[in-house]
């Protein structure tokens, strides 16, 4: 899944689930770093900025999402080497995601690299030494964060190291003649300097922490880190207080972790696993010693393969950065992870290895330990022991309306001359959030004409950037399971009633099996009569699927519905027996070298609608009364 989709997903699904943007959930930051990240590693990709909004009617100000927990702005001659580097370590040691520009400064503005991680960032410690304010690079950094502060309510704690605070407060003393300087240099811009000087007056009135009046620095540094801590949690409480859909789900999950060790996340792509798997992750990670969120598990297998994985992940855990792959399953190792309480999310799993040995190292964490499995195959959160398992639900049509507003509009709800369009988007989406965002960041700014056309066009094919987004569930069957799959799409975009009976007519009796996995990976599911249905998504995904198929495979099996694709198709190929779906609209295909004895060679076809959505139009076909050459098992509509 390509940058720009992974975090148009992320994106979505926050919105979905509690129609805001939490700013303590990072919604694209990876695992917390091994190393320290310097500025030049950060805002590599990302998201665009959206509005959060406490309900449909209330708007409030955008927030860029933030990337990091903590961002350490100091001076690097006084405290580099010394006091901010224990303090940023400690900060790790404690799973959190910091920032800390550790690289020399080149000229005497702030880059813009830097400007945009500080705004990524959630909590400000200013660390203030005697020669702090001496610096343009660190004074323009405190402008940039005390702008951050006001605009979108982030947390700034000072930091008084080895100075007086009203010597920092009155710029005197010591601290004041570094200033003083600075000034000086600036003096024929005071537009600047007075930007400086609120800065400096607004941050040291802030509550912070005074190094001399606790010592030794450890002890320091361990209440700062416990301060911070505190702090991400109740901002976290806060944001998901009272936002729509969002504490429901976490309630409900933390009810299902309250009974179990290993809770499961399921649903189809695209409906909010990740993020509410991470929500919870932030909420609770508190109660924990130590703990982990293993993102993409899927993709970062295919990359670096189980033990690296496994490797990396027990690094994290234990804060041990020479464990290595023999030392995985050492009794010293066990013992480490038997003493701390746990909480370990494995985000996007799939059956591309056994769930059981991503879990297995839970047998070794000790009392109280928790792990978060998300997943688009039921089985896979079986297998991994999962046996409590949240189903996340499609999103209501109120909210998915706002929701793509959101993205369409830049506001609340549609245009009144675009109300209809918007209707038939969200309709058309069925409470996937990843689809409304894709659709409404595609639609926003375009003319209503725009609009029409591409929504014509999409009744007809799924967009590429939602089917790839869906298709990884497909992409983990059976060519037998992938067939019925592609069967059962087509029939239910024909209007076809998909029984159980149907599908063993044409497949024998020995489908349970594969039903259950077309269920069990979101792919279908069964209505209050026993029919089988599907996403309105993933059926046009199959749809295109098999037309995709047809055209790159000609020798079957070929499922066509589009007048135009069957025109081509004809053109360019031979009858053969590898049709096995076809539709055929009379009143608009073209004329096309097709006769009657060319349906005789279909001995494959297993579904035939021919009709006219326009009776004027004459037939270009004949196929006469007697259709009892075709196949016994053909389901027709003639």
């Amino acid at each position: 899944m390509d940058t720009t989709i992974a975090l148009m997903l992320i994106e979505a699904v926050l919105i979905f689930l509690g129609l805001a943007i939490s700013k303590a959930i990072r919604l694209i930051s990876p695992l917390p770093a091994i190393h320290p990240i310097s500025v030049d590693d950060s805002c590599k990709d990302a998201a665009d900025s959206i509005p959060s909004v406490s309900s449909p009617s209330n708007l409030v100000v955008a927030s860029p999402p933030t990337k990091y927990d903590v961002f350490l702005s100091f001076r690097g001659e006084d405290t580099l080497d010394s006091f901010s580097s224990y303090l940023n370590e400690a900060l790790r040691d404690a799973n959190l995601q910091t920032c800390m520009d550790h690289k020399p400064h080149k000229g005497e503005h702030v880059s813009p690299l830097l400007l945009k991680t500080i705004e990524e960032s959630e909590i400000f410690l200013i660390i203030f030494s005697k020669d702090y304010a001496s610096s343009t690079w660190c004074m323009d950094e405190l402008v940039h964060i005390m702008k951050c502060r006001d605009q979108y309510q982030r947390v700034v704690i000072p930091i008084f190291y080895e100075v007086d605070p009203s010597n920092v407060r009155k710029q005197n003393a010591s601290f004041g003649d570094g200033f003083a300087k600075l000034k000086q240099i600036f003096k024929h811009n005071p537009e600047k300097v007075e930007e400086w000087t609120n800065a400096l007056i607004q941050s040291t009135n802030l509550s912070g922490w005074d190094s001399k009046n606790i010592r030794p620095e450890s002890k320091l540094i361990k209440k700062i880190v416990k301060d911070i801590l505190s702090k991400l949690n109740s901002k976290s409480s806060f944001h998901f207080e009272g936002l729509v859909g969002i504490d429901h789900h976490i309630r409900k999950i933390e009810e299902l972790l309250s009974e179990a060790r290993i809770v499961g996340i399921w649903g189809m792509g695209g409906i909010g696993k990740t993020t509410l798997a991470r929500a919870v992750f932030h909420k609770l990670k508190a109660q924990f010693e130590t703990f982990s969120f293993v993102e993409n598990v899927r993709e970062q297998l295919a990359k670096i393969g189980f033990d690296r994985l496994q490797q990396e992940c027990l690094k994290e855990l234990i804060k041990d950065e020479d464990i290595n792959v023999f030392d995985i399953k050492s009794t010293f190792v066990r013992s480490r992870l038997g003493r701390k309480k746990i909480l370990l999310v494995l985000d996007d799993v799939d059956n591309s290895i056994p769930a059981e040995d991503l879990t297995e190292v839970y047998r070794w964490f000790g009392k109280g330990s928790k792990i978060i499995i998300t997943s688009r195959d039921m089985q896979v959160l079986h297998s991994g022991s999962a046996f409590s398992i949240y189903s996340v639900p499609r999103m209501d049509f109120r909210y998915a309306l706002h929701v793509f507003s959101l993205k369409a509009f830049k506001q609340n709800d549609p245009f009144n001359d675009y109300m209809e369009l918007s209707e038939f988007v969200v309709d058309y989406c069925q409470g996937n959030p990843l689809a409304l965002v894709m659709l409404g960041s595609f639609l926003q700014g375009r003319g209503k004409e725009e609009w029409e056309s591409y929504l014509e066009k999409i009744k007809e094919a799924l967009p590429k950037y939602i089917a790839d987004v869906l298709k990884l569930s497909f992409d983990g069957l059976d060519e037998h399971q992938k067939n019925m799959f592609l069967d059962i799409a087509f029939f239910i975009k024909e209007g076809v009633e998909v029984s159980l009976d149907l599908i063993r007519q044409l497949y024998g009796s020995s489908i349970d099996i594969d039903i259950s996995v077309l269920k069990d990976r979101s792919l279908t599911s069964f209505d209050h009569n026993g029919y089988i249905e599907m996403h309105d998504l993933v059926r046009d995904m199959g749809v295109e699927i098999a037309r995709e198929q047809s055209f790159s495979n000609p020798r079957g099996p070929v499922r066509l519905r589009s007048h135009r694709d069957i025109y081509d198709f004809f053109i360019s190929n031979e009858v053969t027996t590898s049709f096995r779906c076809l539709s055929l609209d009379m009143s608009k295909i073209k004329r096309i070298p097709l006769r009657v004895n060319d349906l005789r060679k279909m001995h494959n076809l297993v579904f035939l609608k021919i009709y006219w959505s326009d009776w004027r139009e004459p037939s270009k076909l004949i196929i006469g009364k007697d259709m009892s050459y075709l196949p016994d098992e053909l389901i027709q509509d003639c």
